[in-house]
C-alpha cells in the first residue's frame, strides 16, 4: 500500500484560480490542476492507493466550510485531515465534530493562518486535538508566499513537543523546509514525523537519505505536495534510495497504515 499523505485538493469552482495565482507568483508547473478528479488520476498513473488532503483554514469562518468540503470530497482513495484556525471560537466542538466524521488529523500552516506555531495560547488546542487520538500536521519552514520570520520553524516545532510530550506530530518537508540544518538541531532522532513533501528533490537523494537513516526510517511518511510535485516521480526517488525494500515499504506506506490505523 502506497500512501501519500500530505497532497493539495480545492473545490472545483476555485481550483483552476487558485493554481494559477499561486504558479504564476512562483513560477510552478503544477502536475494536476488542484481538483480531486485529477488527484485521482495521477494516483492511478503512479500506484497511489491512499492520499491524504491537508485543507488550511485561511480565515476562522472558514474553519466549517472547509472541514464540510472535506469530508464530501472523501472516497475512491481519497481521505482528508482537517482543518482548524486558531481563531475559531468554536474549536473544541470542531474537534468532536472531526473525530465522529472519521477525519485522522488536524493540518495547521502557521504563516498562512497568522501565528507563531509555538504561541502559549495554542497550546490547549494542540492538547485537545492530540487526547482525541488526532494526529497534528504542521507545515514546516519557508513557505514561498512569505517572507521571513517564518512562523514554524524546527526549533519552535521543539518547543511544542517540550511541552506536549506523546501524541503523534508530523513536521512538514522532512521536518522544516529549507531549515534543513536546524532540522538536525532540533528534531533529528526526536519523537516526530516527517513527511518527504516537496523536500527529496530540494535536499538531494543523498542528503534526503541521511537524515532518513539518522532520523528512524519508522518516522519518516512519504508526501509529495501534489500538485506541486509528481507522484510519480518522487516514487521513484524514494526507490532509488540505498534503502532496503522493506524500509522503502516503511516510508512509502506501512508508517502511515499505522499511524493512520487503517486496515
Amino acid at each position: 500500500m502506497i500512501i501519500d499523505i500530505h497532497v493539495h485538493c480545492f473545490p472545483d469552482e476555485v481550483a483552476q484560480r487558485s493554481i494559477a495565482a499561486r504558479s504564476q507568483k512562483f513560477s510552478i508547473v503544477p502536475v494536476t490542476d488542484g481538483t480531486t478528479t485529477q488527484l485521482k488520476n495521477s494516483m492511478k498513473k503512479a500506484g497511489v492507493d491512499i492520499s491524504i488532503m491537508q485543507p488550511i483554514a485561511l480565515k476562522p469562518e472558514q474553519t466549517m466550510k472547509m472541514n464540510r468540503w472535506s469530508l464530501n470530497a472523501k472516497g475512491d482513495g481519497i481521505e482528508s485531515f482537517g482543518t482548524i484556525h486558531p481563531d475559531f471560537p468554536d474549536w473544541r466542538e470542531e474537534i468532536k465534530w472531526l473525530v465522529d466524521n472519521g477525519f485522522k488529523g488536524v493540518k495547521f500552516h502557521a504563516d498562512c493562518q497568522g501565528y507563531y506555531v509555538d504561541d502559549p495560547h495554542m497550546l490547549n488546542i494542540y492538547e485537545r486535538i492530540l487526547d482525541a487520538g488526532l494526529i497534528i500536521l504542521f507545515h514546516s519552514g519557508v513557505d514561498h508566499a512569505f517572507t521571513k520570520p517564518f512562523k514554524c520553524t524546527p526549533s519552535r516545532i521543539r518547543k511544542v513537543m517540550d511541552s506536549l510530550p506523546g501524541g503523534n506530530i508530523i513536521a512538514a518537508h522532512m521536518g522544516g523546509y529549507r531549515y534543513w540544518d536546524e532540522v538536525e538541531k532540533y528534531l533529528l532522532g526526536r519523537d516526530v514525523y516527517f513527511d518527504t513533501a516537496y523536500s527529496i528533490h530540494e535536499l538531494g537523494v543523498e542528503r534526503a537519505e541521511k537524515l532518513i537513516k539518522y532520523h528512524g526510517v519508522e518516522k519518516v511518511l512519504f508526501g509529495t505536495d501534489c500538485p506541486w510535485r509528481n507522484q510519480a516521480e518522487d516514487i521513484r526517488l524514494i526507490k532509488s534510495m540505498n534503502l532496503s525494500k522493506k524500509d522503502i515499504k516503511a516510508i512509502l506506506g506501512e508508517n502511515a497504515r499505522k499511524i493512520l490505523n487503517f486496515v
